[in-house]
């Protein structure tokens, strides 16, 4: 009897246990269902911001090396647009030197290339500067040419290695010159920093429009024979007692860049 009793007891407790593994299991996954029911919304929505985030990164990050990329294409295509530039400027000053280094073949001159660096513009005055100076020979008062011979202006100052010249249109210049064809003579002078004039021509003088005027080598100053300009208008002078001529010149005188000086022998 007693040991049918403990039978039946050792079956109850086996059966309790059951029970007690079965409600367990089905209160974890009731709690498992509980969780997962309570944090997907957010376990979704915290999944879809870090998507978000790193397309957004990556995006930034292909805004930022394409703006590099960009920057590095501009910087390098203004030192190419540099380069060719530096190439156009030896191109033109090497034909401009072989243009003008014909001059020494024509005339019997002791001259000087010389490059205008600056100019100054005022007050009738048309003044204009010099890369090279005493140590290359220049002084005071040597003319300046281009081209075939045509007289642009003279030297008024003179430093080691820099020189200050006057063109002739500047109000101050004085030049003792000839009309070619006729020999009749007279005074060079500029005109408002503009234009070149010349006057004191006697009123017999047949001046013709075209007619060719030159330096005369009166007074030592200027080599004679350096071409000055053409006339262009005759006109009688406000005291009627002489004629003057505007000239007109074939040099633009913005455009000068390489210059000659001719040297004095001393």
């Amino acid at each position: 009897m007693i040991k049918n009793k403990k039978i039946n007891f050792r079956i109850i407790l086996i059966i309790i246990g059951v029970v007690f593994l079965l409600f367990v299991s089905k209160e974890v996954k009731t709690v498992e269902s509980f969780s997962n029911l309570a944090f997907k919304p957010f376990a979704s929505f915290f999944s879809e911001m870090g998507y978000w985030f790193n397309d957004k990164t990556a995006f930034f990050s292909n805004i930022k090396e394409t703006k590099i990329e960009n920057d590095k294409l501009v910087n390098e295509n203004l030192k190419l647009r540099f380069q060719l530039t530096k190439l156009k400027e030896l191109k033109n000053e090497n034909e401009l030197l072989r243009e003008e280094i014909n001059l020494n073949e024509k005339v019997d001159f002791n001259t000087e290339a010389t490059l205008i660096i600056g100019q100054n513009l005022s007050q009738n005055r048309r003044v204009v500067y010099l890369d090279k100076g005493s140590r290359n020979g220049l002084s005071e008062g040597d003319p300046i040419i281009v081209s075939e011979g045509f007289l642009i202006g003279r030297i008024i100052n003179v430093h080691t290695t820099t020189a200050e010249a006057e063109l002739i249109l500047d109000k101050n210049v004085k030049i003792n010159a000839e009309i070619q064809e006729i020999g009749i003579k007279g005074i060079i002078r500029g005109e408002f920093g503009t234009s070149v004039a010349m006057e004191m021509i006697p009123q017999s003088a047949e001046v013709r429009e075209k007619q060719t005027v030159i330096t005369s080598g009166l007074g030592g100053e200027f080599p004679r024979g350096l071409l000055v300009g053409y006339v262009e208008e005759i006109k009688m002078s406000m005291d009627k007692l002489f004629q003057e001529v505007s000239l007109k010149s074939p040099i633009n005188f913005n455009d000068l860049r390489l210059v000659w000086v001719i040297k004095s022998d001393t």
